[in-house]
């Protein structure tokens, strides 16, 4: 039943892509020109130990940005931030746990309370807006914390409201697709989940945390808006009175006298058995938080659609500007240049820029390209810009993301995260076609790859999304391609080595960029808005 609704859906999409884009001599000769020595020009800027690892705040990713705004202005691109500005200018804040302030206590109905230790028992999440986070309220478990609308819920036969839910890590068996896992397995998501459903704080309890430092710094990152009550992230973003993580040994406590056997719940749960119900217990918790701001930014360039109407609308392309600064030395070497990782995504937009400016490609939709601040603090500012976007927030049609690229190998097939849940399949089956390569699903699912970049903040805005990753085609019969990438990412993904000197093909790069401009540039040319597939869980957030 499962294998005849997807191929149903895929006719259904294949039908709401029945306008054949055609690539004009003049868009082929400017595809052809992409010119992978600019390319490597860029990602040897930006990833230059100059700027220090990119690290928002610093003058480091302010010379990025000086040097995104600059190479917009040589292209012709116009401004599309702020009014009359390359920027969107956005508030970051750290705020960090005071660990000798925090307290937590279980009480049962005869009036008993037994204390509980930080660290051994709990771990709280930073409130970003809250200089003293705490609240009271009867415990209710509630199995992985997960809500799909008319499919399952652990929140079936149980009221949260004012209360503090339990949950744990992970999602039940019957999910099936891996960006889905993704997204119901996220912390944010289900903290973002108990708040709707009226519960005052949450615990999060994680069968394989252990607690390995006695004095952890316990520290988050969001963007504020202008008026500072509201703050945009991936994890928790202050809708919560608190939040926080528990041990093993946390869940086995509070089951002794609930009259529940904790193994039987947690083969029902994991069986997709809703098990949910209310302790005899009420949680009470209070610590304080130090809260710091700086100034940061968004990069955004726009490319005016030439259709009288559709002109109004947007394709966003998006990359991640920041890295993660200077850090533990590695072999004598302190600074994450950040090569891959993004400064690579990057140069490939600023390519794709260049080939709409210079290449006469002329879109009937308007395209933005947008870098943004502070993936790496956990896709802060791309959270704020899908939320709070430079342009009518309903006027945007599609987001397409570039992140760290990994150009390390011949480029024949591609894993398009995201697509299978709207008509932006069908873009990049039109994309890939043209350029002769395979469309793979994602090899590894278990690395939630969907839901740590930034095409899943505006996924969970409502607006169709995806982001192009590599496939595991080889063109070497003896080459065991996903094995040399993990050993690659291994060696380079948030390390010191990832700079100029590590592997690079660039004439992958180019293939890459080809792909990813032809993947927007045929959103942009379709007279059609891209849907959602019919039921999409993603589809119903709306715009």
């Amino acid at each position: 039943m499962k294998k005849l609704l997807s191929l149903l859906l895929i006719l259904i999409s294949f039908q709401a892509f029945s306008q054949k884009i055609s690539v004009p001599g003049s868009v082929k000769k400017a595809m052809a020109q992409v010119d992978t020595l600019t390319v490597r020009n860029h990602i040897a800027y930006l990833a230059d130990d100059k700027l220090k690892g990119r690290l928002p705040g610093t003058e480091g990713y302010q010379m990025a940005v000086d040097y995104v705004i600059e190479q917009f202005k040589n292209m012709g691109v116009q401004p599309g931030g702020d009014p009359g500005q390359f920027t969107q200018k956005l508030i970051l804040r750290k705020s960090i746990v005071e660990n000798s302030s925090a307290k937590a206590a279980l009480k049962d109905k005869y009036g008993n309370v037994d204390s509980l230790a930080f660290f051994r028992d709990f771990l709280p999440v930073p409130h970003p807006l809250q200089s003293r986070a705490s609240g009271e309220g009867t415990l209710v478990f509630v199995g992985y914390g997960v809500d799909i609308p008319g499919k399952y819920s652990d929140y079936e036969g149980v009221d949260v409201k004012g209360k503090v839910v339990v949950m744990l890590a992970g999602v039940p068996d019957g999910i099936p697709a891996s960006t889905l896992i993704s997204h119901f397995s996220s912390p944010g998501n289900k903290m973002n989940t108990a708040f709707s459903k009226g519960a005052i704080g949450s615990i999060l309890v994680n069968p394989s945390l252990t607690f390995a430092n006695p004095n952890p710094l316990l520290q988050s990152n969001v963007a504020l808006n202008p008026e500072k009550t509201t703050a945009y992230g991936r994890g928790f973003v202050g809708n919560l009175g608190f939040a926080f993580n528990a041990s093993m040994s946390f869940l086995t406590g509070i089951f002794l006298n609930s009259g529940k056997s904790l193994d039987q719940v947690l083969a029902n749960l994991k069986s997709g058995k809703n098990s949910s119900f209310e302790f005899p217990l009420t949680f009470s918790a209070s610590y304080s938080n130090s809260h710091s701001e700086f100034e940061s930014a968004n990069v955004i360039g726009m490319i005016p659609g030439s259709d009288p109407k559709l002109k109004n609308e947007y394709v966003v392309h998006s990359a991640h500007l920041d890295h993660v600064g200077v850090g533990r030395p590695e072999n004598g070497d302190s600074i994450y240049n950040g090569a891959h990782d993004n400064a690579s995504g990057v140069a490939s937009l600023l390519e794709i820029a260049r080939i709409y400016s210079k290449g006469n490609a002329k879109p009937k939709r308007s395209v933005l390209i947008v870098m943004v601040t502070a993936e790496e603090m956990g896709l802060v500012g791309s959270s704020y810009f899908a939320a709070n976007p430079s342009v009518p927030k309903s006027s945007i049609v599609a987001n397409v993301n570039t992140d760290m690229p990994t150009l390390i190998a011949p480029l024949l097939s591609v894993v398009p995260l995201g697509a299978e849940h709207s008509s932006l399949m069908e873009n990049v089956k039109f994309a890939a076609d043209y350029l002769g390569l395979e469309v793979e699903a994602d090899p590894e699912p278990e690395q939630n790859r969907f839901v740590r970049s930034d095409q899943y903040s505006f996924v969970v805005s409502g607006i169709p999304a995806l982001h192009i990753k590599y496939g595991n085609k080889t063109n070497d019969p003896g080459f065991d391609l996903d094995a040399f990438v993990k050993e690659w990412r291994a060696k380079f993904y948030h390390r010191a080595a990832d700079g100029m000197d590590g592997v690079f093909d660039f004439t992958a790069a180019k293939t890459y960029i080809q792909l990813n401009f032809l993947i927007s540039y045929s959103i942009a040319n379709t007279s059609a808005r891209p849907t959602w597939n019919p039921g999409d869980l993603f589809g119903a957030k709306g715009n």
